[in-house]
């Protein structure tokens, strides 16, 4: 996987989890302080385009990531194009999902289960029987 997408694969999950923990423990001030400086860290090593577009999705109630299972994405359960799954397999991009827009990666056990394919075997040619032109049949 690209380094760059796979950085901010990670750091978006981190991100997320750090917020959805960070309104949980609002009753915790002492808890909060400590995850909302963990938050800011994160936000300022993402890029301004990503950090808007998934405040745009958390101001919604939602997750900015989804996992890709079986070319299905996780946060809508809606089938990705073909060419969208086929991206997904081989990231040099930040890629969303078309119909809900979160950024979406190919999940983790099937990274590692994804056969590499081999190289497609041409048949052998039949072999051809030479006739003479002098024979008659």
């Amino acid at each position: 996987m690209n380094d760059y997408v796979a950085d901010m694969r990670q750091r978006l999950v981190e991100l997320n989890r750090l917020e959805d923990q960070f309104e949980a423990s609002q009753t915790r001030p002492n808890e909060s302080l400590e995850d909302e400086a963990l938050i800011l860290s994160l936000r300022a090593n993402i890029s301004l385009s990503v950090l808007v577009h998934h405040d745009r999705l958390r101001a919604r109630g939602r997750t900015s990531v989804a996992e890709v299972r079986h070319g299905v994405c996780a946060g809508c359960h809606m089938g990705l194009p073909i060419g969208t799954a086929a991206a997904v397999k081989h990231p040099s991009t930040l890629l969303k999902c078309d119909n809900c827009g979160r950024f979406i990666f190919l999940a983790d056990d099937e990274l590692a289960a994804a056969p590499v394919p081999e190289p497609a075997k041409k048949p052998a040619a039949p072999k051809r029987t030479s006739r003479k032109l002098n024979e008659v049949h």
